[in-house]
């Protein structure tokens, strides 16, 4: 999931009711929550991008514990006190940072490598971009090796169940049960898991499905994927599957397969959007960006990530204004673009075609010599923007268009639901993304369907109001029930914590 992270409300403290074992709830992620960096010679704290930052920091505020992950940030070892931890946030603690150090070996094989050069592609099912090589997968077992360091140094201070999140940790609920095989260890895993057709060109398939068959609990964004890994689980390590108990059972260890979808916290966003901040920002947005009253507007938030579809999404928009000549001028589509993993090569090249692409675009599509009209089909922002400004781009779009060619869940399309506080707006999201099985009320798309794509984007333009309105209720009704809160109470009571 991957976009502007929004800041969460304050938790409520906890209740008596509420298990004291959360209090020493253990999360472990390779991403942080927040990073220290020098801006203009002052040492910074700055809460991180993404969705798991946005679903899980509202958790660890409200029980406490300790998160432990990557001290990825430029000055986080300045930071850093006693035992490699702080407590954050800075402007109110509640919880424990614990960051891990890693080599720039273990970071450039393990991390960048292994992880996003090898199982990010292939879970994602984009097999031209694997680029595997053997030594990244020993960089990523000692990246493993050194989390579960950390993780066994805090459970011999302070015994608490372990909660680990995404691909980059495949192997550490192995190495954790082997060291102490009395604490309780879950999973959650945010990515797609592919079928056994595209899963056994890893090599290391078997260390893997390992890996993750040592925890108690495996959490899975979408019950297909449960079900894609169950069959890899019985093909490559002849594990015993239970469907009807969501149980695999390997070497004599029993292991919970479940799907909970993660989400957004709705009653945050729904009151964000109805602040004087945000409406001051919605006018300023349209004088900034030269959105003379009558022009309607798309929108787009995404990481640069091929996954994302960027690319299919411009070509898009290249054939609406072909095939809906009497647009130009009256519609611009907004994309928002937050660099990612620009370390790797894949990425810088993704980034220049779109760049390139986004040009195209407007030079045959927009004004032609000296028009006096600052008017562009498309708008394209690359970088970090702030939480009002982004509740604001999602108030203002007449529709919001997500078109993954593969995608875990893909939390824009929850978070611009839980924006229309005046339920109008037309969601249009891939059928690749796991949000469309919730969000049935939105237009589901096909990414690989440029010409459908472009007829789905003129629907929603013409979609009468009423209707916009009967389909964003429905939507946001079934959000407002299954809230990221939701999603925590229910991953916490799939692992036996809740």
């Amino acid at each position: 999931m991957t976009r502007p992270a929004a800041q969460p409300a304050e938790a409520p403290n906890p209740t008596d009711s509420e298990p004291s074992s959360l209090s020493r709830l253990i999360v472990v992620s390779n991403r942080q929550p927040y990073e220290h960096k020098h801006v203009k010679g002052q040492l910074v704290c700055q809460r991180t991008d993404g969705g798991l930052t946005a679903a899980l920091d509202p958790v660890l505020r409200r029980f406490g514990g300790t998160w432990i992950a990557w001290g990825s940030g430029e000055a986080d070892r300045e930071a850093a006190g006693p035992g490699d931890s702080l407590q954050v946030p800075p402007d109110g603690p509640r919880y424990r940072l614990r960051r891990v150090w890693l080599t720039p070996e273990e970071v450039k094989g393990g991390y960048q490598g292994y992880a996003n050069e090898v199982l990010w592609p292939l879970c994602h099912i984009t097999l031209d971009r694997v680029a595997y090589r053997k030594a990244y997968w020993e960089a990523y077992q000692t990246l493993n090796r050194r989390f579960a360091e950390t993780v066994q140094e805090e459970l011999r201070a302070r015994p608490g169940p372990v909660w680990i999140h995404d691909f980059h940790l495949s192997l550490l609920p192995r190495l954790v049960k082997e060291a102490s095989p009395e604490s309780a260890v879950s999973v959650f895993w945010h990515v797609p898991w592919p079928g056994p057709d595209v899963f056994r060109i890893l090599p290391e398939r078997r260390e893997v499905l390992e890996g993750l068959l040592a925890a108690d609990s495996l959490i899975f964004q979408t019950p297909g994927y449960a079900r894609s890994f169950a069959d890899c689980a019985k093909q490559f390590l002849q594990a015993e599957v239970d469907p009807a108990a969501e149980t695999a059972q390997y070497r004599g260890h029993r292991t919970r397969l479940s799907a909970r979808a993660i989400s957004v916290d709705v009653r945050f966003f729904s009151e964000a959007a109805n602040t004087d901040k945000v409406r001051k920002a919605m006018a300023q947005t349209r004088r900034k960006l030269g959105l003379a009253g009558g022009i309607r507007l798309g929108l787009g938030v995404d990481r640069l990530d091929y996954t994302k579809g960027l690319l299919k999404r411009l070509w898009a928009l290249d054939t609406f204004f072909a095939r809906y000549p009497h647009y130009r001028g009256r519609f611009t589509f907004l994309q928002v673009a937050v660099p990612t993993r620009s370390e790797v090569e894949a990425y810088r090249r993704y980034r220049e075609v779109i760049q390139q692409t986004v040009a195209e675009i407007n030079a045959r599509y927009g004004p032609a010599g000296q028009e006096p009209t600052r008017w562009r089909p498309v708008l394209y922002l690359e970088g970090r923007i702030g939480l009002h400004t982004l509740v604001s781009y999602y108030r203002m779009a007449d529709l919001a268009l997500v078109s993954s060619v593969y995608d875990g869940m893909n939390l824009v399309a929850k978070e611009y639901v839980a924006s229309q506080v005046d339920e109008n707006g037309v969601l249009l999201i891939s059928q690749m993304a796991g949000s469309a099985e919730e969000l049935t009320e939105a237009l589901i798309i096909n990414p690989y369907d440029p010409e459908g794509m472009a007829d789905a984007i003129h629907h929603a333009l013409q979609m009468p109001l009423e209707e916009q309105q009967q389909r964003m209720r429905a939507m946001r009704a079934y959000l407002e029930q299954h809230d990221v809160h939701t999603w925590v109470a229910e991953c916490l009571r799939d692992a036996g914590r809740g």
